[in-house]
């Protein structure tokens, strides 16, 4: 090979090995994204989960508080 095929050939490789930094840093911003939108996700999974007990214990206690004034009206019907 002549100087002027090594200087080409030479350019080819560094501008491949270029892109390939730009294409890597492309792929690390997504896996980025990609780790931000799991870590969101798991966030919303673990807020989920705290309203479904919460409505789990609103019922129980909204059941309760049925229970306690039927006692009451019972109660009050035998004390009437």
């Amino acid at each position: 090979m002549d100087s002027e095929m090594k200087m080409m050939f030479n350019t080819i490789i560094e501008e491949m090995g270029n892109m390939e930094e730009r294409i890597n840093k492309r792929f690390d911003k997504m896996e980025n994204r990609f780790e931000k939108i799991e870590n969101e996700l798991e966030l919303l999974h673990h807020d989920v989960n705290a309203c479904k007990l919460e409505k789990e214990s609103i019922s129980l206690l909204i059941k309760k508080i049925d229970q306690l004034e039927k006692r009451i009206e019972e109660l009050e019907k035998r004390t009437a």
